[in-house]
């Protein structure tokens, strides 16, 4: 067995089955125990890729799942991937490291647990923490959610829009995640009857799992809608906040252009113009142009165009 890279012991007896655990391995190394374990050539193939799509289905009497490992509690732009073949008295895990460290699968496979000491109760136990996983990582998604509605609709703050996207990112990466698994569940339900038929109590496992896969697919179909509302209300208010700037700008123009265009009329080379000739004739005029402004200023307020009570509609 092979759990880790410096581990160099490549298989490990549990109970009546024998474990073989790559992690990052060399792609002849996965080839030989896969075909020790007598698999169908297009399970080989799906076997020596990295980033390959989640999947789960049962050929020729072998389970044959790639699930991805994702992080709960952060963001991942690559997540690491879990595959497992089972076959006879053989299991093979091959682990491709991404963003999270490969986990550690032997306290999983050597567990005593109800699940039984065969190779699919040790594939229902790997896949059972990395579903808990999925599990914690959608409660994670629908508190932040929660948090990003209160920002996004409280007019005093402003939004984190990276947040808001950073969420787009996870709930796409899990909903691929657990999407993919659950349809294999369902299109290759008949072929893991079959594999179950002799573990009853095994197939009542896999039926609960196949029922969380469900469960939090519906959730992030939910949080997605959501989310889409969330986005277009931060654009909503982008827009908003964007016509509200304008509407400033224009009314701070059209403030400096009333005095300009009194300079411009008494700049003029006309002799007869108002208080031209009248003694201290250009502070009356600079009054004028500053009452203008008032004027303009108390208007514009009145409008919503500037200060503090700007209107927050478009």
């Amino acid at each position: 067995m092979t759990e880790t890279p410096e581990e160099s012991a490549p298989k490990a007896a549990v109970g009546a089955f024998t474990w073989v655990g790559l992690v990052d391995r060399d792609p002849h190394d996965v080839l030989a125990e896969v075909r020790r374990l007598a698999a169908h050539p297009a399970l080989r193939e799906d076997s020596l890729q990295h980033g390959r799509p989640p999947k789960l289905e049962v050929l020729d009497g072998r389970l044959f799942v790639i699930a991805w490992d994702i992080d709960p509690d952060k963001v991942t732009k690559r997540p690491g991937e879990i595959i497992i073949l089972t076959g006879g008295t053989g299991l093979l895990t091959v682990q491709w490291d991404g963003d999270r460290p490969a986990r550690a699968l032997r306290p999983l496979v050597e567990r005593d647990d109800p699940t039984g000491a065969t190779p699919l109760g040790a594939a229902y136990r790997i896949l059972d923490a990395v579903v808990c996983d999925y599990e914690a990582t959608v409660a994670s998604i629908e508190s932040e959610l929660d948090q990003v509605e209160t920002q996004v609709f409280d007019p005093d703050v402003e939004e984190d829009y990276e947040r808001i996207y950073r969420l787009r990112r996870r709930i796409g990466h899990l909903d691929r995640a657990a999407s993919a698994l659950r349809q294999g569940f369902e299109a290759d339900s008949d072929g893991l009857g079959e594999l179950l038929e002799d573990d009853p109590g095994l197939r009542t496992f896999f039926r609960h799992m196949r029922s969380d896969l469900t469960a939090i697919a519906d959730l992030l179909s939910t949080q997605r809608m959501t989310l889409d509302a969330v986005v277009s209300s931060h654009e909503s208010n982008v827009s908003s906040r964007q016509n509200r700037d304008m509407r400033t700008i224009a009314a701070v123009a059209a403030l400096l252009a009333l005095p300009t265009v009194v300079a411009g009329l008494y700049g003029m080379n006309f002799k007869d113009m108002p208080l031209l000739h009248t003694g201290n004739g250009w502070v009356l005029v600079l009054i004028g142009a500053v009452v203008l402004d008032v004027v303009a200023v108390l208007l514009f307020r009145r409008r919503g165009w500037m200060g503090s009570n700007q209107r927050h509609d478009s």
